[in-house]
């Protein structure tokens, strides 16, 4: 059996019956979506205008609006031509660009302009949008997570564009609302579920509660929803995706829901945004910014801030998320933040990474030790790469991942027993990633005042490579001597020392966004050949 084969059926071993199913439903109405009889079922000129809009809960970038206004447009830190007829699926773009195209998210920053052209430019590429793909509901464009998010765009825009809108545009609007709104409930994504369902059910609900017409859709939506976020949302408020950046976009889609809902909003949702807000913070570092643990990005600051706006007052960051396996101690201006938890859900691999026993550590605004982050989805370089265990702060056996990333969004063989426990300022975790070897991982980390001391003891590595590494964030100035490593920045210093194996210093990278990539050092303790049971311990301290 092939290696391919072997891990494609270790994934799929964790795939329910259901999921299959949905999918095979999906796929075999493809053809029908495409029919011109699918699209006149659902309606030719029929709609009326939004009775309401999604509240403007977030703001839009004026720079990123000016750039349309001049023709161009850049998403996931690529920019491509937006004239007055674009090219709405350029082949050299990933299908994440293409999708993001797809979302009219950019609407926000061509509001936020303030400029008297913006709401003209916005309605002529709505307009033209609808030309090209109103005729028969098929390919990306009718995709059903980039249909919900341009839903849920478009409804937040209506006031915008339809201030000083003629008729026909109206009518168009109306028409196109009313048309992707009735597809939609047809193709939620129950086979995918996660966020991406979360994404759809939201947009039934607010074409629900905005669209005359639609109001049938709203009660149902929210039903679904309820009973999605009693799965998706563990009991310690975590997203169960386990993703810090993912998490934050189903807390930004329920507080536009109870935002839109307004006093008639149920109390399960207000329950579960608490919940979430509870956990978001402990993925918060001293600069305000995200932890950057399966799929993360830093965020966005003015979003995150405009979330912040929106759930204050913010409680205090819990020491732990237990459900969801992650651990925060903090000291002062010093933050640790631990991932001592399952990949993923079973079932939900996408944005899984072999990240476990992994941390971050920060001290007031200046992050020190970091995770790589996620440069792109579909580059078929970094994807997985950045997903690998070499790219986190954790310990590699023989350059092996302690979990089988491939694919874009697979996963096969991963840590089944992930367990943490807490004593005061020390969080001692194991995991059994590399059982297949007969090794098993056991890190325990300890804060004090003025810095973190680990150690890392791996059992049944006799004669294996063992690395451990620990990524500095590129902000950092590095200077390396044979005794450790002194790490600068903002007039601080911090001494990084390490006993066990032999210390070097390496190239990395850091992606704190989508389609960035700087380039980084990365601090390897290393043992050559290892002993059945081998430990590797260092230190980080402030010196200044």
């Amino acid at each position: 059996m092939t290696d391919g084969l072997s891990r494609t059926l270790r994934m799929l071993r964790w795939v329910r019956p259901a999921q299959v199913l949905w999918r095979l439903w999906y796929r075999a109405r493809l053809p029908l979506f495409a029919s011109p009889f699918y699209r006149r079922r659902l309606g030719v000129g029929v709609g009326e205008a939004p009775s309401r809009a999604v509240p403007p809960l977030w703001p839009g970038d004026a720079a990123a609006g000016r750039l349309i206004l001049a023709g161009r447009i850049r998403l996931l830190g690529v920019e491509m031509p937006l004239g007055e007829q674009p090219d709405w699926h350029p082949a050299p773009r990933s299908p994440l660009w293409r999708f993001t195209l797809h979302y009219f998210e950019w609407l926000a920053d061509l509001a936020a302009t303030g400029d008297p052209a913006a709401a003209s430019r916005a309605r002529g590429l709505v307009t033209d949008w609808w030309r090209r793909h109103g005729g028969t509901v098929a390919g990306e464009a009718w995709h059903p997570y980039p249909l919900s998010l341009r839903l849920v765009a478009w409804l937040r825009a209506a006031p915008f564009l339809l201030e000083e809108a003629d008729g026909a545009f109206r009518l168009l609007f109306a028409e196109a609302l009313h048309v992707q709104a009735s597809h939609l409930a047809a193709v939620p994504e129950r086979d995918v579920g996660g966020n991406h369902l979360i994404k759809n059910l939201k947009a039934l609900a607010v074409v629900g509660a905005c669209l005359p017409g639609h109001g049938r859709r709203l009660v149902p939506a929210l039903t679904a929803l309820r009973r999605q976020l009693r799965r998706q949302v563990l009991a310690d408020g975590c997203h169960y995706e386990r993703s810090p950046a993912y998490h934050v976009q189903v807390l930004c889609d329920l507080v536009d829901l109870r935002t839109l809902l307004g006093e008639e909003c149920p109390g399960w949702l207000t329950a579960t945004v608490e919940r979430m807000a509870a956990a978001l913070m402990l993925f918060r570092h001293g600069d305000g910014r995200l932890a950057q643990f399966n799929d993360g990005d830093e965020g966005e600051p003015a979003r995150l801030a405009a979330l912040e706006g929106r759930l204050a007052p913010l409680p205090p960051a819990p020491a732990a998320l237990p459900a969801a396996g992650y651990w925060r101690l903090e000291r002062g201006r010093l933050v640790v933040i631990l991932d001592a938890g399952r990949c993923c859900p079973d079932d939900l691999p996408a944005h899984a990474h072999a990240d476990t026993l992994s941390f971050e550590l920060s001290d007031g605004p200046c992050r020190l030790v970091v995770n790589s982050g996620t440069y792109a989805y579909q580059d078929p370089v970094w994807r997985n790469r950045l997903r690998g265990t070499a790219a986190h702060s954790t310990l590699t056996v023989d350059e092996l991942d302690s979990a089988e990333v491939f694919g874009v969004f697979r996963l096969g063989r991963r840590p089944r027993r992930v367990e943490a426990k807490r004593n005061g300022w020390e969080i001692s975790a194991s995991h059994d990633g590399y059982r297949h070897l007969g090794i098993i991982h056991r890190r325990t980390v300890s804060l004090g005042s003025d810095g973190l001391a680990g150690e890392d003891v791996v059992e049944g590595a006799g004669g294996r490579r063992l690395a451990a590494r620990f990524h500095l964030h590129p902000d950092l100035t590095v200077a390396f001597d044979p005794a450790g490593a002194t790490l600068s920045a903002a007039g601080r210093r911090w001494r990084v020392t390490c006993e066990g194996g032999r210390l070097s210093l390496a190239g990395g990278v850091y992606s704190p966004h989508f389609g960035i990539l700087r380039p980084a050092h990365c601090l390897v303790l290393d043992i050559g050949t290892a002993a059945e049971v081998s430990r590797l311990t260092w230190r980080i301290y402030r010196e200044q």
